[in-house]
């Protein structure tokens, strides 16, 4: 952690943007760019749904305030088909009981 205050032009730094519209164009855009972006890591449709249901998951749940569910449904669907997700299934996932030890917390 740095213990002075970055310099002006350190390329590291974040700095926020606020980007305002009342367009649903632009916010069905901002959706899919999620979608694809969760379908790319391997997201199934129902987690990907809880998440644009979540508050703590801003740009998603702003999206679905705006959109609704039926259009976030129908955004997810036309990707998944478009991308070739992984569809939802009811198997549970292969990797449990995992014993992970990160000596390097200890």
């Amino acid at each position: 952690m740095p213990y002075e205050d970055p310099a002006a032009t350190d390329p590291m730094t974040l700095h926020g943007v606020v980007v305002e519209t009342k367009n649903d164009d632009a916010m069905s855009e901002m959706a899919e760019c999620f979608v694809e972006e969760y379908i790319r890591s391997g997201f199934d449709e129902e987690r990907m749904l809880q998440m644009f249901k979540t508050k703590g998951y801003a740009g998603p749940f702003l999206a679905y305030q705006t959109l609704g569910e039926t259009t976030i449904r129908k955004i997810i669907a036309e990707l998944f088909t478009l991308w070739g997700g992984s569809r939802t299934t009811t198997e549970p996932s292969p990797v449990t009981g995992l014993n992970i030890s990160l000596p390097i917390l200890d």
